[in-house]
Protein backbone atom coordinates (compact mmCIF):
# COMPACT_ATOMS: atom_id res chain seq x y z
CA UNK A 1 0.00 0.00 0.00
CA UNK A 2 1.59 3.07 -1.31
CA UNK A 3 1.42 6.49 -0.71
CA UNK A 4 0.60 8.37 -4.23
CA UNK A 5 -1.20 11.69 -4.38
CA UNK A 6 -0.66 14.15 -1.99
CA UNK A 7 -3.18 17.19 -2.49
CA UNK A 8 -3.98 15.72 -5.93
CA UNK A 9 -0.44 15.78 -6.59
CA UNK A 10 2.34 13.12 -7.42
CA UNK A 11 3.19 12.25 -4.23
CA UNK A 12 6.72 10.94 -5.57
CA UNK A 13 7.51 13.98 -7.65
CA UNK A 14 7.33 15.71 -4.16
CA UNK A 15 9.52 13.15 -1.92
CA UNK A 16 11.69 12.91 -4.29
CA UNK A 17 12.51 16.58 -3.80
CA UNK A 18 12.36 16.12 0.41
CA UNK A 19 15.25 13.54 -0.28
CA UNK A 20 17.35 15.49 -2.95
CA UNK A 21 17.70 17.88 -0.23
CA UNK A 22 17.78 15.83 2.62
CA UNK A 23 20.92 13.34 1.28
CA UNK A 24 23.44 16.36 0.63
CA UNK A 25 22.17 17.88 3.61
CA UNK A 26 23.09 15.63 6.30
CA UNK A 27 26.29 14.55 4.71
CA UNK A 28 27.29 18.08 4.48
CA UNK A 29 26.81 18.35 8.41
CA UNK A 30 28.17 15.25 8.92
CA UNK A 31 31.29 16.22 7.69
CA UNK A 32 31.06 19.60 9.27
CA UNK A 33 30.61 17.69 12.39
CA UNK A 34 33.75 15.37 12.21
CA UNK A 35 35.85 18.53 11.21
CA UNK A 36 34.55 20.69 13.91
CA UNK A 37 33.67 19.78 17.51
CA UNK A 38 31.98 22.87 18.24
CA UNK A 39 29.84 22.00 15.77
CA UNK A 40 29.82 18.11 17.05
CA UNK A 41 28.32 19.44 20.60
CA UNK A 42 25.89 22.01 18.86
CA UNK A 43 24.21 19.34 16.41
CA UNK A 44 24.42 16.97 18.97
CA UNK A 45 21.08 14.20 18.77
CA UNK A 46 19.80 16.37 15.85
CA UNK A 47 22.41 14.72 13.32
CA UNK A 48 21.35 11.24 13.86
CA UNK A 49 17.95 11.63 13.93
CA UNK A 50 18.23 13.89 10.90
CA UNK A 51 19.86 10.57 8.87
CA UNK A 52 17.13 8.72 10.24
CA UNK A 53 14.31 10.67 8.78
CA UNK A 54 16.66 10.62 5.20
CA UNK A 55 16.94 6.85 5.39
CA UNK A 56 13.85 6.54 6.27
CA UNK A 57 12.24 8.40 3.40
CA UNK A 58 14.47 6.69 0.53
CA UNK A 59 12.25 3.60 1.08
CA UNK A 60 9.09 5.57 1.04
CA UNK A 61 9.84 7.45 -1.62
CA UNK A 62 10.98 4.48 -4.01
CA UNK A 63 7.50 3.23 -3.31
CA UNK A 64 5.55 5.85 -3.87
CA UNK A 65 7.04 6.10 -7.43
CA UNK A 66 6.04 2.57 -8.02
Amino acid sequence: MGFNVFHNLPAHILLVHFVVVLVPLTSLAVVVCALSARWTRRLGAVLPLLGLVTLGMVPVTQDAGD
